[in-house]
């Protein structure tokens, strides 16, 4: 079994699932099933990076799912999620509802949820029991709150704080949260890493990677992942023939989500015994096409750090922020990263690329440098490094003076 975000595709097993439980009175407060079109609103109103809907998929079959919502929409409220769990009924007490709780409690403080809230019928002793096993406790009890045809039901606030309060191991409690949250998110990724190699994108990618990319294979499922669950736009600085562009392209593809992919590739000649190429633009753009991807594609041909490339950029995104950086152009990491700085969104997806080397690389040891440089300043956050070489973290809002 898996855990992945769900896609529209999968809104029908979803909504069978559910409807499944209505005639139960067990689970949900529906009394009528509900449709395919009438939830597609509700599937939409759910981002990927704050409050996902995951499914559960057993032999490419999707055999439950949970989602995260706002609990209440006043902003002090923001850290606090409420979840819903559902399993196919033909696969219940096989424990598929408490892997799916695990995953949302260890992933909670990636998505910025600090506490987590389960709404239970009175009556629904293995929900509350299962909860309880996971370390939730009673809240709240709201009386004969609920009318399932002719008997009143009570209702449980089950909750529980995401990492626990007393996990912290650090000298202060801002020191905790964050250093939980990093450590937390860095082993969250390295977890989706595993569950990607047993799904079909894995062989995809890794034709792509033998085919048109320098990057490591890893690298390009992080890509792949990061395009398919960010909420905001995507940039690419250096496409060379196209390998990162493909994985972000099918990322994009993948999430059912209408999303701008903006590659920029000078073009130029490469001398490489697997990949040289005498015309980049020209097999960037091949490659594109024998992928069926071209239209997801926005291609600049310039360098990211003349006026025009920036200000295409800039209209082209319009009012809209990046939400991940594909970063795989020569030295200049700081350089572009401020031309584009504005445009960040807070916890943008950053991919990075030559990090490491040897000092006496004239590419990797400025990129080093500037990668640290900002680092320090706290605009970068670190969250491990893949591959040989890429640097993969998120972008940190600081003021324009700290970096200079």
């Amino acid at each position: 079994m898996i855990i992945r975000d769900a896609l529209e595709s999968d809104l029908p097993a979803i909504i069978d699932i559910y409807n499944a439980t209505v005639p139960t009175r067990m689970v949900t407060a529906e009394l009528e099933p509900t449709t395919v079109e009438a939830r597609l609103p509700w599937f939409r109103e759910h981002s990927p990076d704050q409050h996902p809907v995951w499914v559960a998929e057993s032999d490419g079959r999707v055999i439950g799912w949970l989602d995260f919502k706002k609990f209440l929409p006043r902003c002090a409220y923001r850290g606090t999620a409420e979840i819903s769990v559902y399993v196919d009924e033909k696969f219940r007490r096989r424990g598929v509802a408490r892997r799916l709780l695990e995953e949302a409690i260890s992933r909670a403080s990636s998505l910025g949820i600090t506490a987590i809230v389960g709404l239970i019928f009175g009556h629904n002793e293995p929900s509350l029991k299962l909860f309880e096993r996971l370390g939730f406790q009673r809240w709240g009890l709201l009386p004969a709150i609920a009318r399932l045809g002719s008997v009143e039901r009570d209702l449980i606030v089950m909750g529980r704080h995401c990492p626990a309060r007393h996990d912290a191991t650090v000298e202060s409690p801002a020191q905790a949260s964050g250093f939980g949250n990093q450590l937390n998110d860095s082993l969250s990724l390295m977890r989706t890493l595993m569950q990607y190699r047993q799904e079909p994108i894995h062989l995809a990618l890794l034709k792509v990677r033998d085919k048109h990319s320098m990057l490591h294979l890893d690298v390009l499922i992080l890509i792949y992942h990061f395009a398919k669950i960010c909420s905001g736009q995507i940039l690419e600085i250096g496409a060379f023939v196209g390998g990162a562009t493909i994985a972000a392209a099918f990322g994009v593809r993948d999430s059912g989500r209408q999303k701008k992919l903006i590659a920029i590739e000078p073009g130029g000649s490469v001398k490489h015994k697997r990949l040289g190429t005498r015309n980049i633009l020209h097999d960037l753009e091949r490659n594109l096409a024998r992928q069926r991807v071209s239209e997801l594609v926005t291609l600049i041909k310039g360098h990211s750090f003349e006026p025009k490339t920036i200000s295409t950029v800039h209209h082209l995104l319009g009012r809209d922020e990046i939400g991940l950086l594909i970063l795989d152009a020569d030295a200049g990491k700081r350089r572009d990263i401020e031309s584009y700085r504005d445009k960040f969104a807070d916890g943008c997806w950053m991919v990075i690329d030559d990090y490491y080397g040897a000092d006496s690389n004239a590419k990797t040891a400025p990129s080093r440098a500037d990668v640290d440089a900002l680092m320090a300043a706290g605009c970068l956050e670190p969250l491990g490094f893949y591959g040989w070489s890429t640097w993969v973290g998120r972008w940190r809002r600081c003021a324009p003076e700290v970096v200079g």
